[in-house]
């Protein structure tokens, strides 16, 4: 996207470090948030605002590099709340297995988590190559046909929007873990091991 939608290559190097520094600055406000709203609260208001903010960036196609980097920022920001909170999801999911069905099977549960992560990311790189082709990207052209920058644009913008707001739906409707039942299921899991000893 930077060098061929906004004709500036040095930038990438930009955004990685502000996708670096969103996470940092993420990082002491989430435990806050996650003791007073909760696991799946923290992480669905993040994705919630880093879906909004890449479906805003869709609609502004004229910014520079410079202004999209820095309202990019803050999506980012949004995210890394998810990205901090998601692996202590793995422990709920663990209890919650445990409550269910009576065994605590930690290591298949990160093995799986582990495995699954692995897979999506060989998908996504997979993925990504052919959805440039399908815009019209061409490696071997000196300049990009207006049609393929547009394609490049929303595949930076409205298709990082869409997935975000998908794993918002997701967590905020379907994921069962709010607060109130991971601290419930902490209680009877507590209560269940001391009847057994």
């Amino acid at each position: 996207m930077f060098k061929d939608y906004f004709s500036n290559a040095s930038a990438l190097s930009l955004i990685g470090f502000v996708q670096t520094a969103a996470v940092f600055v993420a990082m002491p406000i989430a435990k806050p948030c996650v003791a007073k709203f909760g696991k799946k609260e923290t992480a669905s208001i993040g994705m919630l605002l880093a879906g909004g903010v890449y479906g805003l960036l869709y609609f502004m196609p004229d910014l520079s590099a410079i202004q999209f980097i820095i309202i990019s920022a803050i999506g980012m920001f949004g995210f890394g709340f998810f990205n901090i909170v998601v692996w202590a999801f793995v422990t709920d999911v663990i209890d919650y297995h445990e409550y269910l069905t009576g065994l605590r099977e930690d290591g298949t549960v990160y093995s799986i988590y582990s495995f699954a992560r692995k897979v999506g990311q060989a998908i996504a790189g997979g993925i990504g190559g052919f959805a440039i082709a399908m815009v019209g990207y061409d490696a071997t052209r000196e300049a990009q046909t207006q049609q393929a920058l547009d394609g490049i644009h929303a595949l930076a913008t409205l298709v990082p929007a869409v997935i975000y707001i998908v794993v918002f739906l997701i967590l905020a409707f379907l994921y069962p873990l709010n607060k109130k039942r991971t601290i419930q299921l902490v209680e009877d899991l507590a209560e269940r091991r001391n009847i057994k000893d």
